[in-house]
């Protein structure tokens, strides 16, 4: 029975690296290096988590505040922002209201 052997981090990045460089597909870079392609596909991925899993950052999300608001008068909706105003009458369709706020926001 073949005994396998024990790669380190470095060992498997190496490897990555000249598969890479070599142009052969993994499975082809696998066959001709004789390891497993299971084994080959599982670690690069299991180190490709552990080194993007670190970099992650916390990002604080500025909140801005929009009042709306229906007048008793008009009964249209206001929506306020800043010096903008934009009345949209309340039986107007959610979906022209929803095209419109996407095309503000572009």
């Amino acid at each position: 029975m073949q005994q396998h052997q024990r790669r380190e981090v470095q060992d498997w990045l190496n490897l990555f690296e000249q598969q890479k460089q070599s142009g052969l597909t993994a499975v082809e870079f696998c066959r001709q290096q004789q390891i497993n392609v299971q084994t080959y596909y599982t670690r690069r991925r299991d180190i490709r988590l552990q080194r993007t899993s670190s970099k992650f950052v916390q990002v604080k999300r500025e909140v801005t505040k929009i009042e709306s608001y229906s007048e008793a008068m008009g009964g249209d909706l206001v929506l306020q922002l800043g010096n903008a105003q934009l009345n949209v009458p309340t039986n107007m369709s959610p979906h022209w209201v929803a095209t419109v706020m996407k095309a503000l926001a572009e």
